[in-house]
């Protein structure tokens, strides 16, 4: 019964997500991509889910694992509904968990089942550790990032010319302007690395150009979010193009 009822919640969310991007309601989709921002290790499914039962979440784990933290769940708190995957053993077929896995331990996935996480404001007990938080030096997250696109073997370069762009990718080339605040760089960089990597591979298919900005600046957004910046307005203008 509880997996019927979180399948039809979720059906429901993407509904409520597809009619509203229909209509031109971009706010949606940049509530559920901040979301994203937030809870980065879930699906996109389990986003969904969570931003419908709980929209104000912000932290959100399971019973056993804020007990782990210190913290328990208050009485009479309601958990947030998700999926959860069941593994196996690959060998014997042994359910995942009942013991340590070993490293070289191979485990495939069998089913999805119901599972219960609670957000930290439905907890009490030992205080966390703050996160990071992001001031006006964005030099930590920027190196980091350019260093990721050095990895792929992209090279950037600063060109005055590009302008009125802010930034161009090329195929194994990014270009940005000179002269951006630092916060505003790291935005437009993510953005050229989304289309260097998800649309100039060999194999990436053809998309109309509203498709691909539209693309590239959710990414952006969500990696700003992510690192706890603020993006730009930009964000809104493409996603407004959906």
């Amino acid at each position: 019964m509880a997996d019927d009822q979180v399948r039809k919640m979720a059906e429901e969310a993407l509904n409520r997500l597809s009619a509203a991007l229909e209509a031109g309601h971009s706010e949606t989709l940049k509530q559920y991509l901040a979301a994203m921002g937030r809870f980065h290790r879930y699906s996109w499914g389990n986003v969904l889910l969570i931003t419908t039962q709980r929209p104000d979440a912000t932290r959100v784990a399971g019973f056993h694992t804020w007990h782990d933290l210190g913290r328990w769940v208050k009485k009479g708190e309601k958990g947030i509904m998700i999926f959860a995957p069941v593994l196996v053993k690959q060998k014997d077929a042994a359910p995942a968990g009942k013991e340590a896995a070993r490293p070289d331990e191979v485990f495939r996935l069998v089913a999805f089942r119901t599972a219960h996480v609670f957000d930290v404001s439905q907890t009490e007990g030992r205080p966390l550790p703050e996160f990071a938080k992001t001031t006006g030096d964005t030099r930590e997250y920027g190196e980091k990032l350019k260093a990721l696109v050095a990895k792929q073997g992209i090279s950037v370069a600063y060109d005055a010319s590009i302008a009125p762009a802010q930034g161009i990718s090329s195929g194994g080339r990014i270009r940005l302007m000179p002269g951006m605040a630092p916060a505003e760089e790291f935005s437009v960089l993510a953005h050229e690395l989304a289309h260097e990597m998800l649309h100039h591979r060999a194999e990436a298919a053809p998309l109309p150009k509203v498709v691909r900005e539209t693309q590239a600046e959710a990414v952006a957004f969500v990696v700003c979010r992510g690192v706890g910046f603020e993006s730009n307005t930009a964000a809104a203008d493409y996603i407004a193009l959906l």
